[in-house]
């Protein structure tokens, strides 16, 4: 095999995360051929529908998904926060490094938003916690990529947005940033700013996967994407989960609000799936 077909969504998020995917294999391999195969997902046509319910159901992942299992495709590469943790048996999973995994605010900085601003998510995790830390702000769904929710922002439309560092780092965007928000201020996703590479467990792409597989970020990713097996959450849930991995112990710091109210925790355990209980049990899920 000397060429290998990248298979992505088509936004300019997506293809730049296929981007760094191919010189990350490019480095690895330096005799290996990629291209690039764009895909239109159920997510990216529908407008309408919150991209929580969207992304609770694989809609930004499935077809993508698809197009590797139909041999249209040799691997897939997605935002891992949008793969659901129950996927095609048939598909090995891959971490590469991760990104910056932190929420940031743009169009302002957290103390110089005045009372009523609009602030646009489309997260209730994120929505959630920022109604913590600023009650008296009016946080609003928003839909849109990462440019069009900030192009929201610089037409007066809303007046900060949240989103993610990671993708904005990826866009070269990061001098939008006014606010970033600390461990302790709002949780990340289950797996925000990780990628996940699929290819077929038995062809001959997941050997060259091999090369850029993350050990560290898989255990911590696998702690976090854990925590959503177990409690069948998922992002239209305001549940967030954050692992780091230090020798053999993985420590996670935790946030939901459900009927219950709102609640932080840490935990730590020895394997992802201990991590995952243990935090579990801490935030009474």
């Amino acid at each position: 095999m000397s060429d290998l077909r990248i298979a992505t969504r088509a936004s300019r998020l997506a293809l730049a995360q296929a981007d760094e995917v191919a010189r990350l294999l490019r480095a690895a391999h330096s005799d290996l051929e990629m291209s690039i195969v764009e895909v239109a997902t159920t997510g990216d046509r529908d407008r309408i529908s919150s991209v929580a319910t969207l992304t609770e159901v694989g809609a930004f992942v499935r077809a993508v998904q698809q197009t590797v299992l139909a041999g249209e495709a040799d691997i897939a590469v997605h935002s891992c926060k949008d793969l659901p943790v129950e996927g095609p048996s048939d598909l090995a999973v891959f971490y590469p490094a991760r990104e910056a995994p932190w929420d940031v605010l743009c169009g302002h900085d957290l103390e110089s938003l005045p009372g009523g601003a609009r602030v646009g998510t489309g997260s209730p995790r994120r929505t959630a916690q920022l109604r913590l830390l600023r009650p008296d702000l009016e946080v609003e769904d928003i839909r849109g990529n990462v440019d069009t929710r900030l192009e929201k922002v610089h037409s007066g439309e809303y007046d900060a947005v949240v989103l993610a560092e990671a993708g904005l780092r990826r866009l070269r965007r990061e001098d939008e940033i006014g606010h970033r928000f600390s461990l302790g201020e709002m949780v990340p996703a289950p797996a925000q700013a990780a990628l996940a590479v699929e290819a077929g467990v038995a062809g001959p792409a997941a050997g060259f996967l091999q090369a850029i597989d993350d050990p560290r970020v898989r255990r911590a990713v696998e702690a976090e994407r854990a925590l959503l097996a177990l409690t069948r959450a998922g992002c239209r849930s305001a549940l967030g989960a954050y692992g780091v991995v230090r020798d053999d112990e993985i420590t996670m710091t935790g946030f939901v609000e459900d009927e219950r109210g709102p609640r932080f925790a840490q935990a730590e355990g020895a394997g992802p799936e201990e991590a995952a209980r243990n935090l579990q049990a801490a935030l009474e899920l």
